[in-house]
């Protein structure tokens, strides 16, 4: 297909769309507008499940002040040590739980 007649009918339409009057161009818009399709998004169930997690993040409360008092002192102090290995059997188990879905 040739670029240069895609432009020569934009540009022909518009001239054709001038000697209509304001209110048939409103028409015209209009109609125009709703024969094009709809934009559609569609979510997978996993985005749909971590967006719940999400909101019943949110909603749930907690009373761990004093534990995160602790954690922020060992952490400021330097006597707060990382178990590698906790840290890593937590993140596998979370993929597993997100991939059964």
């Amino acid at each position: 297909m040739d670029i240069k007649n895609i432009n020569n009918n934009l540009v022909n339409n518009s001239r054709l769309n001038d000697n209509i009057k304001p209110a048939e161009k409103a028409v015209t818009t209009q109609q125009e507008a709703t024969k094009a399709p709809a934009d559609k998004v569609t979510l997978t169930s996993l985005s749909n499940q971590i967006r719940d997690i999400e909101k019943r993040a949110q909603m749930a409360t907690s009373s761990n002040d004093s534990r995160i008092a602790e954690l922020k002192q060992a952490i400021n102090d330097g006597s707060y040590k990382i178990d590698a290995n906790s840290v890593a059997d937590k993140l596998i188990k979370t993929e597993l739980l997100l991939a059964r879905s």
